[in-house]
């Protein structure tokens, strides 16, 4: 088992340090381990427990409340907060327990049933981006290790071409031909996914090209396939320098090719839209910009 800090603690939870101590003393929520050298620390099932009572205290339960109950009746009312599907924090805690758990059945179960009640679409960009957004801070932080984030994007990965291929292919008449792709070094295809899964429904020509693309094979495809837009993301922690030069490269790839770009970096690259570029924040924009362009 991992080994969590009181500061781990509280940069996942939102739990406050000094409120997690004056918890543990007044009503002995929490017990944590030590270290050979006396060192406190928490383990993941510590972790559970505090998400779960976060959850429970963000939606109205007072710590007084929830310290009269054992662990079983916190996980209990937590699962019946998620039969409110609308209640994202609740949907966002259950996935973070499942995936620190590394538990598959438990993982698919608050997915499915998300998708089932909202929608892929909603599902994304309500409940499962905000989680993924947790899940970058709790790698960051060395909370969680790459594994967990793995098994939650193949996860999700895996749930998005299922909704994709489920769509009957049947392009409008002002179909446009978009293609979608990362550049080198660009690994994470989760908003790529998204995006073909979001052309598709809404009756575009996509060619779905994948991670890692070399600039040299995209300027091909543009001359042979003539798109009208090409479609990326970049979210890999990549030097301001090589963020600049990644987008001259992709504006020399795709020559009169409207040019889309979201992602986390976006916020560091210093143009401005044009008719042939179009920066937006994020990949719930994408739908905007499809029902309200196209």
């Amino acid at each position: 088992m991992k080994h969590f800090s009181i500061s781990d603690i509280e940069g996942l939870t939102g739990i406050k340090a000094h409120t997690i101590r004056i918890w543990e003393q007044r009503y002995d929520l929490f017990r944590p381990k030590r270290t050979n050298t006396n060192i406190r620390y928490y383990d993941d099932n510590d972790l559970c427990l505090f998400l779960n009572i976060a959850t429970l205290n963000e939606n109205g339960y007072k710590i007084s409340k929830i310290s009269k109950m054992n662990t079983d009746e916190i996980v209990d009312t937590v699962k019946n907060l998620q039969g409110d599907i609308q209640n994202v924090s609740s949907q966002s805690q259950a996935l973070c327990n499942a995936m620190i758990k590394m538990d598959e059945r438990e993982f698919e179960e608050v997915l499915d049933d998300c998708i089932i009640k909202l929608g892929l679409e909603e599902t994304m960009t309500e409940i499962l981006f905000p989680f993924l957004c947790k899940v970058g801070e709790m790698w960051q932080v060395g909370t969680i290790n790459p594994a967990h984030e793995h098994f939650a994007t193949h996860k999700i990965a895996q749930k998005i071409i299922e909704a994709t291929y489920a769509i009957k292919i049947n392009p409008k008449p002002d179909a446009k031909k978009f293609v979608l792709f990362l550049p080198p070094l660009e690994q994470h295809e989760l908003g790529l996914l998204f995006a073909q899964f979001l052309l598709r429904k809404y009756g575009h020509h996509c060619l779905y090209l994948g991670q890692n693309l070399p600039f040299e094979t995209l300027a091909q495809v543009i001359s042979y396939y003539e798109p009208d837009f090409a479609f990326t993301v970049l979210t890999t922690a990549l030097s301001n320098v090589n963020v600049e030069n990644t987008l001259e490269n992709l504006k020399k790839a795709t020559p009169n090719v409207k040019l889309i770009i979201t992602g986390n970096l976006v916020a560091n690259l210093n143009y401005q839209n044009t008719d042939l570029l179009l920066l937006i924040k994020s990949i719930t924009s994408f739908t905007t910009f499809l029902s309200d362009n196209l």
